[in-house]
């Protein structure tokens, strides 16, 4: 919508439908993944299919920038770019979970336009300056999701061992209660014999 005056019908359109089916593509994959437990039997699989479609998706943002960075005005180019850095950056909460899906999106999207207004900078003023900052906003964003991966599953890891020392503590108490209860059985079949061996025994005379 923002380069509908500049960029060919036709090339919109073709590039709304692919990032669409490959969107659509994606989200079937892991719905299946979810349906058959694939995740499961097959993780290594669903890994791999997860960061190629990451790749995908980022790379495709990174074309659709360099494309259109000579056919638009700089004003729309540099918006243009400043959605795909906060989408980029929203996509910051997947590496709670996969940190090395966030990496690769990251490499896929933005580390190809940084290098490209490197390479390009002579085409506007502001081109170093926003490859340059381009990598280090990559170094930061690789940085915090390190952090926060590392950060999340610590935090996995206690909760872990707490369920665990809880669920130690829940079979010795029930194993404890079992033992009691067995003693206490036990107790009372002894005293039940001791009066049933005292009724039965014979009276013994008085020596006296």
């Amino acid at each position: 919508l923002l380069f509908w005056q500049y960029v060919p019908l036709s090339v919109t359109l073709l590039w709304a439908a692919g990032f669409f089916i490959l969107l659509l593509l994606r989200s079937l994959q892991m719905s299946n993944a979810l349906v058959d437990r694939s995740y499961q039997t097959r993780p290594r699989r669903v890994f791999w299919q997860l960061l190629l479609g990451t790749a995908l998706t980022g790379a495709i943002w990174a074309v659709a920038y360099i494309y259109t960075a000579s056919r638009v005005p700089v004003t729309m180019q540099y918006m243009f770019l400043l959605i795909i850095v906060m989408i980029t950056a929203f996509s910051l909460g997947y590496s709670v979970m996969v940190r090395e899906y966030f990496v690769v999106y990251v490499f896929a999207s933005l580390w190809p336009i940084a290098w490209w207004s490197l390479v390009h900078y002579w085409d506007h003023s502001n081109n170093l300056l926003i490859g340059l900052l381009l990598l280090a906003f990559c170094a930061l964003l690789i940085s915090v999701s390190d952090r926060v991966y590392h950060s999340f599953r610590n935090m996995i890891s206690l909760n872990w061992e707490r369920e665990t020392m809880a669920q130690e503590l829940g079979d010795l108490t029930t194993s404890l209660r079992d033992r009691n209860r067995q003693l206490r059985d036990a107790r009372r079949q002894l005293t039940d014999l001791a009066n049933v061996d005292d009724s039965w025994r014979p009276g013994v005379a008085d020596p006296k």
